[in-house]
């Protein structure tokens, strides 16, 4: 069975204080057995915005092909033409395949003008947006993207997290009333993971690590927890690879 990691970083990060490497990424992907990852700057990566740590990445997937897949992430905070160029320049030339809203790491509000920007632009360059949601509330709600997810139905959103354990039940709750909204479960309980997928279906759920400390826990925790072989089918590759459209 195929693993792909939808939620994964690089570089430095000064809102967290972390800091991830290549060979970090690349040494924990191969100890535990994960065969690719979208890969994304942390949200303090500086300076803003971040092209060298997109550089890094589009070089990383060069030297990995079918491994390493780009996310862009950029301080929407920054003047707009500043962010829509770089991000623009990740997507068209980078090949990337979605865009990061972070809503603690770089204080943004889903439903304020500079969150609605991202939900727009992920629109129009036809990308997923994940969302990071769950431990910075009330910005990350998951049901502060409610207004994208309805004026944009066919815009794939990612609920990074699904949650964080706190808010995992409005998380499922949410993405049961708009198909196009998918869960992210990165620290979630393992029984909450089973139950998003009996509520939602399993083509909604996915796998991620953040970092590769939690590599491990996160494969480990749902089989524990009891999922039937259909169910990590879908949550360990098929969903994520439907919705960033990568073939592994």
């Amino acid at each position: 069975m195929k693993i792909l990691d939808a939620h994964s970083h690089i570089g430095k990060c000064r809102v967290f204080d972390l800091n991830v490497t290549e060979e970090d990424l690349i040494k924990n992907m191969d100890a535990k057995g994960i065969d690719a990852a979208v890969v994304q700057p942390f949200p303090g990566a500086d300076p803003q915005p971040p092209v060298d740590v997109h550089d890094r990445i589009a070089k990383l997937a060069g030297k990995h092909p079918s491994r390493v897949f780009g996310m862009a992430s950029v301080n929407p905070h920054l003047p707009m033409e500043v962010w829509r160029k770089e991000v623009d320049r990740c997507i068209k030339d980078l090949k990337f395949v979605g865009v990061k809203l972070h809503t603690i790491g770089h204080a943004i509000l889903p439903t304020s003008a500079d969150g609605k920007m991202i939900f727009e632009t992920a629109n129009s360059l036809n990308v997923p947006v994940m969302v990071h949601t769950g431990l910075g509330i009330p910005f990350a709600l998951p049901s502060m993207v409610v207004p994208a997810a309805k004026k944009f139905p066919n815009l794939k959103i990612i609920l990074g997290h699904a949650g964080f354990n706190i808010a995992t039940g409005e998380a499922v709750i949410v993405a049961s009333v708009f198909k196009n909204i998918y869960l992210e479960c990165s620290y979630c309980i393992g029984g909450d993971i089973i139950w998003a997928m009996n509520e939602l279906g399993s083509d909604r759920v996915m796998f991620g690590s953040d970092v590769p400390s939690n590599m491990q826990t996160e494969l480990v925790k749902i089989k524990e927890a009891g999922a039937t072989s259909e169910q990590l089918e879908w949550y360990f590759n098929k969903t994520a690879s439907r919705v960033f459209n990568i073939k592994l």
